[in-house]
């Protein structure tokens, strides 16, 4: 994983458009992670760490952000750990967990929290808002 920055001087001084792990790996982090269970499960246990966090700081200090929201589709959201904690703690809301296919396959919903296999650049479910938590930094850092 930290092999790319052993090349940033490399990637910099290129005409490279790709980011520096698709550089050094020849397909982006999301590519490589659906391919590699275990690299899979590493990022998706680092993400879910986070989001736990954020997750008790924002309904600690922020529910009146919530308030009158019906539907909620957390974008990239991995495996729910935040969609979750926004779900059981506004249980009339409809919360939707947008990831790829090999982040979501077997994850199991509850009465209103759902997985949606998809990719963000390509559809996104119609609901009163788009949680993006860290998203555009990603895409900048990571490709798409």
């Amino acid at each position: 994983m930290a092999k790319p920055f052993d090349h940033l001087s490399e990637w910099l001084a290129s005409e490279n458009r790709s980011t520096p792990f698709e550089m050094v790996h020849g397909r982006t982090l999301w590519e490589l992670a659906g391919q590699e269970p275990g690299l899979n499960n590493l990022f998706n246990e680092a993400t879910s760490s986070d989001s736990r966090v954020l997750a008790h700081v924002l309904l600690r200090d922020c529910t009146h952000a919530f308030e009158g929201i019906k539907s909620l589709v957390d974008v990239g959201g991995g495996t729910g750990t935040m969609a979750k904690a926004i779900a059981d703690a506004f249980p009339h809301m409809k919360c939707i967990v947008l990831d790829l296919p090999h982040v979501v396959v077997g994850m199991e919903g509850t009465n209103n929290l759902t997985y949606v296999a998809g990719d963000m650049f390509e559809a996104i479910p119609s609901v009163d808002v788009v949680f993006l938590k860290e998203k555009i930094n990603l895409r900048l850092c990571l490709g798409k």
